[in-house]
């Protein structure tokens, strides 16, 4: 079930989940915490901080922006970007 999530296209894009985790890198030199909800069939990028960076909701908002990613930002437990894979 992973994989197919992995390979799927964001909607409106020519990016693939796993592509846009590996842009998401390369943007921010660190991994935040990131998961799919299967059931909802979207994908949720969470604020995460580490030594010396802080990946957070607005920064992640911004980069969804600059590649046309349609996203929704959350307030519910913590602070995240929501991309509806539908």
């Amino acid at each position: 079930m992973k994989q197919k999530h992995n390979h799927k296209l964001i909607p409106n894009t020519n990016v693939t989940v796993k592509e846009f985790k590996e842009l998401v890198f390369e943007k921010f030199k660190a991994y935040p915490l990131m998961y799919t909800d299967y059931k909802k069939n979207r994908f949720i990028i969470s604020n995460t901080f580490y030594d010396n960076i802080s990946i957070t909701q607005h920064k992640l908002s911004l980069f969804c922006k600059k590649l046309n990613i349609k996203h929704e930002l959350s307030y519910e437990y913590s602070r995240c970007v929501i991309i509806d894979l539908n």
